[in-house]
């Protein structure tokens, strides 16, 4: 049946298709928004002309046969090697991300916890430097083209600004919602996951939960909510990224027991993937997603203690199981350093008392 599968897909490969504007043969491209295909001389003369051309989703005809003829073979080694391992002074390293001048921030959210805190670092060969602590139950944060973090408090719903002299100000009101992500995209655009009051979970009809994509002044621009057939996108949008096309990618969490999937969507709001970790883990509990210059996607799954890595199309390229192999464990948030070096942020382990931030090497050809 699979060999009858494949002949199929490749017969279908090799029907001749004109370019749907100048009718030419050498069709090099597809935009699956405007469901047309096209050569590379009227991708980039006419269909770029087109209006909100840049937010459509124009893939290569050979990534489409790549597809059609069955998913890629999936490794089993993400990383390299652990060049070093940092101690924190937090119980948990809840996220982690890296500012324009390699300096390293990073949180706690523990329930019920007094050691959450907001962490200004810096990493050194042979230790951690903390250069400043805010004493704040923060659930996300991101970092804008000036170096100035964004964060979010637990239950809260204003996003506020520390600034690089270590001043906080409140730079935006959701309410009456509360906000739960935020990111901030190579336009210098805030990207803010939001939901209604109450308990989070389960999701019901009237709930409200969405991406919204802020302007650098805080002035609304995208609503994220519901796909093309009307139904939910997101059920808690946990962490937020976006890949040098402005694809935005969720981590969406749909339980009280961290069990999500991986949501990624157009800015005009049509579903490109979801990617659940079937059948390739028995659960899947994303809590950290970074993105490479390849525009792969890295996420850390504590459930299962690995690392996912995903291309943009959603298909599984790599898998790790890092506490079996290397001896991380619980994995939380990830970034990347100034070197390229993959940063994995983590939960105390067994007989520990703080998180620990490890630096390492992914394999080149997932970078």
């Amino acid at each position: 049946m699979a060999k009858s599968l494949e002949s199929t897909s490749r017969r279908k490969a090799q029907v001749p298709v004109s370019c749907y504007f100048c009718k030419g043969q050498e069709i090099k491209w597809e935009c699956k928004d405007c469901d047309v295909r096209m050569c590379y001389s009227c991708k980039v003369t006419v269909h770029q002309g087109l209006q909100s051309a840049q937010d459509h989703d124009v893939v290569s005809i050979q990534d489409i046969i790549r597809l059609s003829l069955g998913s890629q073979e999936v490794t089993l080694a993400i990383i390299l090697s652990v060049l070093n391992s940092f101690s924190t002074t937090l119980p948990a390293v809840h996220t982690l991300l890296r500012s324009g001048d390699n300096l390293l921030y990073f949180s706690s959210n523990i329930k019920n916890g007094n050691d959450n805190q907001l962490v200004k670092g810096k990493l050194l060969k042979p230790a951690m430097l903390i250069l400043q602590t805010l004493k704040r139950k923060v659930c996300d944060i991101a970092i804008n083209k000036d170096g100035e973090i964004l964060f979010i408090e637990h239950h809260d719903n204003k996003i506020q600004m520390l600034s690089p002299v270590g001043e906080v100000k409140t730079v935006l009101d959701t309410s009456p919602m509360i906000s739960v992500a935020i990111h901030v995209n190579k336009e210098n655009e805030v990207v803010v996951g939001i939901r209604e009051q109450g308990p989070p979970f389960p999701v019901k009809d009237f709930s409200v939960r969405q991406v919204i994509i802020f302007d650098s002044n805080y002035k609304r621009k995208v609503t994220l909510e519901f796909d093309k057939k009307g139904i939910k996108l997101f059920s808690y949008a946990l962490r937020i990224r976006t890949d040098s096309r402005n694809v935005v990618y969720v981590i969406d969490r749909f339980d009280n027991d961290n069990n999500g999937r991986i949501v990624a969507v157009h800015r005009n709001g049509r579903l490109k993937f979801i990617f659940d970790g079937q059948p390739y883990s028995e659960t899947f509990k994303p809590q950290g997603i970074t993105i490479t210059p390849s525009n792969n996607i890295v996420v850390s799954d504590s459930g299962s203690n690995a690392l996912h890595v995903l291309n943009s199309n959603g298909d599984l390229l790599a898998l790790q199981l890092v506490e079996d192999d290397l001896g991380i464990q619980s994995p939380l948030s990830l970034c990347f350093d100034a070197e390229g070096y993959l940063l994995i942020g983590c939960h105390k382990g067994k007989n520990e008392d703080y998180g620990k931030i490890h630096a390492v090497k992914m394999v080149d050809s997932l970078m």
